[in-house]
């Protein structure tokens, strides 16, 4: 931590990224990551410090964030250049938001939105804004849970190696509200092992739990049905064109240019999707 301390100092201009999660003891954890350029060009990006932030708001998020500068002698009202926040409100907010109170200090601190998380937020709209696509990721999830039992895990695990014998053995994946290219792993699994998942619950409907048999028979009326086969066929080509950007604009060695090309590459892959041609 001191080097990285003298390097920050040494480089004369800096940006943060702050971001918060909850820990296994649900409290809330703040991440205070540091970019900055060194002598030789290369950039940096470092993880300074973490911290349980006792308040959460915009408010207590930028009182955190000034004890944080003061501990480590941090001169953020001169060398902050620019801060990326997810799109809280408690980052994002226009009056009340921490970008805010850190500009009322320093104005040259430029705001900039994290582009990945701005995507994922997209994502995340389309996906709510259709009763089917709730209805097939509330499916999804159920499945996973229902099929994580010991017994019916290997249950899949059997069928997986007796219908894809040379195939390599794959697990469902729980979904996370967070990050959307889970998603994407998930919808893989079942559609590349769809015929085991069905198999599977068909055996599951033997079973002389009542209970397991009743959760299997609706899995297996859902995960059979019509809309759950189309609507994972359709995620799944969504996913193909904005998970390989999602992972890009994350990536340490982003080119801006290469970037916003991508952008328009996606959105106008997007628009020949939407065409009924394409659709069909």
């Amino acid at each position: 931590r001191e080097k990285i301390i003298n390097d920050l100092n040494g480089s004369g201009l800096f940006s943060i990224i702050i971001d918060t999660t909850t820990d296994l003891t649900h409290l809330e954890q703040l991440a205070f990551v540091v970019r900055y350029v060194m002598d030789n060009g290369d950039i940096q990006e470092r993880l300074l410090s973490v911290e349980v932030a006792k308040d959460a708001t915009g408010k207590g998020l930028f009182g955190s964030f000034s004890s944080i500068c003061e501990k480590y002698n941090i001169n953020w009202k001169k060398e902050l250049c620019a801060q990326a926040f997810d799109g809280a409100s408690s980052m994002q907010g226009k009056y009340c938001g921490l970008k805010t109170y850190i500009q009322n200090e320093n104005p040259r601190a430029v705001n900039v939105w994290c582009f990945a998380h701005i995507l994922n937020l997209v994502v995340v709209n389309v996906c709510e804004s259709s009763i089917y696509t709730k209805q097939f990721f509330s499916n999804v999830q159920t499945l996973t849970v229902f099929m994580s039992a010991r017994k019916r895990n290997a249950e899949f695990i059997d069928n997986q190696t007796k219908i894809y014998r040379k195939g390599k053995i794959l697990r469902l994946k729980n979904l996370s509200t967070t990050r959307w290219c889970s998603h994407h792993r998930a919808i893989d699994v079942i559609y590349h092992k769809y015929f085991a998942v069905i198999t599977t619950l068909e055996n599951l409907l033997k079973s002389e739990d009542a209970t397991t048999i009743i959760q299997a028979r609706g899995l297996y009326q859902n995960v059979s049905s019509f809309e759950f086969i189309a609507v994972m066929i359709f995620m799944r080509k969504l996913f193909a064109v904005t998970t390989p950007l999602s992972s890009y604009l994350q990536s340490p060695s982003l080119d801006y240019v290469e970037a916003l090309c991508l952008i328009d590459s996606v959105q106008n892959r997007l628009k020949i999707l939407r065409s009924e041609e394409q659709f069909y």
